[in-house]
């Protein structure tokens, strides 16, 4: 399982020993965060059930594995968004059509759903009837985050996998094998990016460390002089949702040391400020700035037609009259 990151082993071996057994469940749900490499365990799960010959990986020899790589299998469909939309109840039914017949290769019929919690409630629903009158060699592979939710009718009809985080000696080791690195900037990177190591990389490579510092200095020097025109100017047009993360994080990390919380940083490398500003703030005071931060995060989201300057200098302007009282 080469292709397979180090941390997706341990569950793809388990959910492909279960097929193995002839104990294959017919819809798995597999519940995994963004930035660990689910498209490499979903590849070798597609191929483990479409090979006509497996044992523990795929063969990467018989006909159904050529169509695979060749990505032409006439019995392997993915149900996806499309531009954006969320899953309609159309793509499901056209779905339920296509597993309904006969597989064209005498093998295996498998459908792939991505991003499973984007189903509307007429698409769920409409899965809902195959999910429970499963037709034999037929599997249904969904995709959610670890947060999201789907429809409790069409979770209790899943066999759920929680493919969990990688420790961080072994996100650690593969960190290093990437990018070189003193360990420190290493471990800034993952607790930047809440343990995941290809989030991690992409930190290190876009040099976003040393970018987060400075603009965080910003914020320190607005906070201090209670004027948000020493950070507005230095908000990024194609990176301000990125930007607000970072106080976001930055509020965060001040919470948890307010109450105690040792686990969990993503600002370790600044503790020291953290741990400063946390003191000259109350608990509440905190929460409330988390909480505008959050709005700020979500008005830039969701409100199209505003200019963003605008939101952010109401954003900054709030934490100035509700928080960083004199």
């Amino acid at each position: 399982m080469s292709e397979l990151y180090p941390w997706l082993v341990p569950t793809y071996n388990k959910i492909s020993q279960t097929f193995s057994e002839g104990l294959g469940h017919h819809a798995l749900l597999i519940k995994v965060d963004q930035g660990l490499g689910v498209e490499s365990l979903f590849d070798a799960l597609t191929k483990r059930i479409m090979c006509q010959t497996p044992d523990n990986a795929p063969c990467g020899n018989c006909h159904a594995c050529h169509l695979m790589i060749a990505q032409s299998h006439p019995d392997f469909h993915v149900l996806a968004s499309q531009e954006g939309k969320d899953i309609g109840v159309d793509q499901v039914r056209a779905i339920n059509e296509v597993v309904s017949q006969h597989a064209q290769q005498n093998g295996n019929k498998l459908v792939y759903i991505q991003d499973a919690e984007r189903l509307t409630e007429a698409a769920a629903n409409a899965l809902l009837k195959t999910l429970e009158e499963p037709r034999p060699n037929t599997y249904f592979l969904l995709q959610t985050e670890p947060s999201s939710s789907l429809l409790a009718t069409i979770y209790s009809r899943c066999q759920v996998w929680n493919v969990p985080l990688p420790t961080e000696a072994e996100a650690l080791t593969w960190l290093s094998s990437q990018f070189q690195a003193e360990t420190s900037e290493l471990l800034t990177a993952l607790a930047m990016n809440l343990g995941r190591p290809l989030l991690a990389l992409e930190t290190l490579q876009q040099g976003l460390i040393e970018q987060r510092k400075n603009f965080l200095r910003q914020f320190w020097l607005f906070y201090r002089r209670r004027s948000p025109l020493e950070i507005l100017p230095f908000f990024e047009k194609e990176h301000t949702i990125q930007q607000v993360d970072w106080i976001l994080a930055f509020l965060s990390d001040a919470i948890k040391y307010k109450l105690e919380i040792q686990t969990g940083w993503q600002t370790l490398d600044l503790k020291t400020g953290v741990t400063q500003f946390a003191d000259e703030q109350t608990a509440l005071g905190l929460l409330t700035a988390n909480k505008i931060m959050q709005k700020v995060r979500s008005d830039l989201l969701t409100i199209n037609g505003v200019n963003t300057e605008l939101m952010l200098l109401d954003g900054l302007t709030k934490l100035i009259t509700d928080v960083f009282k004199d």
